[in-house]
């Protein structure tokens, strides 16, 4: 009889858990040994967030499956694989696609079977459910904060500054962007703009060495004229 390849799956999001770690890799080397499956690799990731997007073992784990080098994952619980929902359901969907098998030990998912198979589909509509959730709070809280005036993401438009998290105008930076309007209703091209301000040495949010592009120059204009009913800068 031919033995079913299988990885196993473990995670801890600190170093410190390396209890947790040895306690995943026992339990998956238990169960794949009693259930007959050929145990070929187990991949781990050591301090590193169920939602952090750079994550190597998850990444070579969908590899091996679009490559359709296993026949399934065994991890202690699906949860442990991520937290963020897109990328479980990422996982969900490709190993469905490709015929991979989920094995879940703690809650006895086993997607080789109708049940098991029917379990995840449900995860995944429920995850699928929970990031238009995200999305939707994430959208509303940008608007709500846009509407009163404060810093709303990790990065800041030209033309504004943060203090104590309110947003106000930048007297310099603001005199650029109205130089901006101005050319650009005289019939400037996008280009033109941006030459005239590199041969200025006029500096970017970020006072990058390679000056203004295009694509900078659109979003700046796009910001403070085409979106400016959302915003309430405190002058």
């Amino acid at each position: 009889m031919i033995k079913e390849k299988v990885i196993g799956f473990v995670r801890v999001s600190t170093l410190k858990q390396t209890l947790s770690m040895k306690n995943q890799v026992s339990r998956i080397k238990k169960h794949t040994k009693e259930n007959k499956l050929e145990l070929v690799d187990i991949i781990k990731e050591e301090g590193v967030s169920g939602g952090k997007i750079n994550r190597k073992g998850f990444d070579k784990m969908l590899e091996m499956v679009d490559n359709k080098e296993i026949d399934g994952i065994v991890c202690l619980n699906l949860s442990r694989i991520g937290r963020r929902a897109s990328m479980t359901l990422d996982l969900i969907n490709k190993c469905m696609d490709n015929k991979v098998f989920i094995l879940d030990i703690q809650d006895g998912t086993d997607t080789r079977t109708a049940g098991g198979r029917m379990s995840v589909k449900m995860r995944a509509v429920i995850y699928e459910e929970d990031l238009i959730k995200i999305k939707e709070n994430i959208t509303e809280t940008i608007r709500y904060k846009k509407s009163r005036g404060w810093k709303y993401n990790g990065r800041l438009a030209y033309g504004v500054y943060s203090k104590n998290g309110v947003l106000y105008e930048d007297e310099f930076e603001m005199k650029i962007v109205r130089n901006m309007k101005n050319l650009r209703s005289r019939g400037w091209t996008w280009y033109k703009i941006m030459k005239k301000l590199n041969e200025n040495d006029i500096p970017t949010k970020e006072n990058g060495k390679n000056g203004w592009t295009i694509n900078q120059i659109q979003n700046v204009y796009k910001y403070h004229y085409e979106n400016r009913s959302e915003l309430a800068l405190i002058r």
